[in-house]
């Protein structure tokens, strides 16, 4: 395995464990997971006017990728620069580095956004489950999927990469 495919491989966990569990606490809490901001540390945010004029890199790459993006909300953490915004109707969030290069981009998805393996796999192996949340995750070159699909008795978290689905996590109600 190359090291930018065992690099991927760690990020998409991370990322799949992160939001695996956001989504989840977000039910275990009675939350709404559509008013749920980027996940940044409040003390740390700088505005949007402060961003631009801290990282002109960050702000013009974005706006190279994300040309039709709206209701755009810059953060930074620690020498990164997150963007929170709307491109083609589906919330998305991204990370820059300091010299403007897109760490990944999450998206996300609803049911007929996922590639139609993943979305078969689902509506045959999961057919008594609802899509809870589903997210597309574009980093290092490659593309991996995320669902959370959810019944009466619990959760279970699933991954679609080009090598096929897999199963993160499962909780119980």
């Amino acid at each position: 395995m190359t090291q930018s495919l065992k690099t991927f491989s760690v990020a998409i966990l991370l990322i799949a464990v992160c939001s695996g569990s956001m989504a989840q606490n977000m039910y275990a809490s009675n939350s709404n997971p559509t008013s749920q901001g980027p996940l940044v540390n409040p003390g740390e945010e700088k505005s949007n006017a402060a961003f631009v004029l801290a990282n002109p890199a960050a702000e013009s790459s974005f706006s190279k990728l994300f040309p039709a993006a709206t209701q755009v909300k810059w953060s930074s953490i620690d020498n990164y620069f997150w963007a929170s915004f709307v491109n083609e109707g589906r919330k998305a969030k991204a990370s820059f580095t300091q010299k403007g290069a897109l760490n990944y981009l999450i998206t996300d998805c609803n049911m007929e956004q996922l590639p139609t393996q993943f979305s078969k796999f689902i509506n045959k192996d999961y057919a008594g489950y609802r899509l809870f949340n589903a997210i597309e995750i574009k980093a290092y070159d490659a593309t991996a999927y995320q669902a959370v699909v959810e019944n009466d008795k619990g959760f279970v978290t699933l991954k679609y990469t080009a090598d096929g689905v897999e199963i993160l996590q499962q909780v119980k109600k």
